[in-house]
């Protein structure tokens, strides 16, 4: 009777234990489940391309996180053709075949709910630039915005010489809160003068260029700078913006395409 009171007390106790222990699973499993990261993104790829049945093109792509935070990424892509980058910049960016990779360099690892970074590259084509649409942060597949790009021109004809506007340097860095400036002027003498406005296309809102610049036939060849303020902001990442630099008063498209990047202070 001894033995069989004791073998009655210790099921009890056992089958106590083991309640205990799945009230712990389950409390355990409820707090991995709730501390599970949400993932997601939007891609907005822009590309400007020049050539007939070959060229080169850049491309801009600005990288919006639509879930929690995270503090280090990497976007990939597939080259539907036979594209081939030749340089890039705000990321890390390598290519094998057609699969791309582009990297968070080490000062733009933190991407913020609702933040967006902006990367790019220069790249040639043969036969055709369609754009990729299979863009994935971290492995989480993108929603893809693609803006509508003008076709294809040929390279322009050396003779007879075009007007055109000179921007330099092509990518410029603001400190957060300041300023800096790009020199522009013009490639030729004008018949009258010329207006040259500056807008942001795409990228950070924090960044802005003007006002605008003018030129006569006298100070055509008399670079002007070009200022380009950076406002100040709450985030830690450095902001990215492309620029429209143009003409009306040029005859075709007088468009400079240029970026500048925000050298964040926080």
């Amino acid at each position: 009777m001894r033995l069989g009171k004791g073998s009655s007390k210790n099921r009890v106790l056992a089958s106590a234990a083991a309640t205990v222990l799945l009230a712990a699973g389950a409390v355990m499993g409820g707090t991995a489940t709730s501390a599970a990261a949400a993932a997601g993104c939007e891609v907005t790829y822009t590309s400007h391309s020049w050539g007939t049945s070959s060229g080169g093109f850049t491309a801009f792509i600005d990288i919006t996180n639509t879930g929690d935070p995270i503090s280090g990424w990497a976007l990939t892509f597939t080259f539907p053709s036979t594209q081939r980058i030749t340089s890039g910049f705000s990321a890390q960016w390598s290519q094998s075949g057609q699969q791309v990779t582009a990297g968070n360099p080490a000062w733009g690892g933190s991407l913020g709910s609702g933040k967006t970074f902006g990367i790019g590259f220069n790249g040639t084509w043969t036969g055709g630039n369609p754009p990729p649409t299979d863009f994935a942060l971290n492995g989480v597949p993108c929603t893809v915005r693609l803006v509508p790009s003008p076709a294809p021109s040929p390279s322009p004809s050396p003779s007879p010489p075009r007007l055109r506007i000179l921007l330099s340097p092509s990518k410029i860095t603001v400190p957060e809160g300041g300023t800096a400036s790009v020199q522009v002027r013009l490639s030729q003498q004008p018949p009258g003068n010329v207006i040259v406005g500056s807008a942001r296309v795409s990228g950070d809102t924090d960044l802005s260029a003007g006002p605008p610049l003018t030129f006569t036939p006298d100070n055509w060849d008399v670079p002007q700078p070009l200022t380009v303020t950076a406002a100040e902001d709450d985030d830690a990442v450095n902001g990215l913006a492309t620029f429209d630099s143009r003409s009306s008063q040029i005859t075709g498209s007088s468009a400079f395409l240029w970026t500048a990047v925000e050298q964040d202070n926080d």
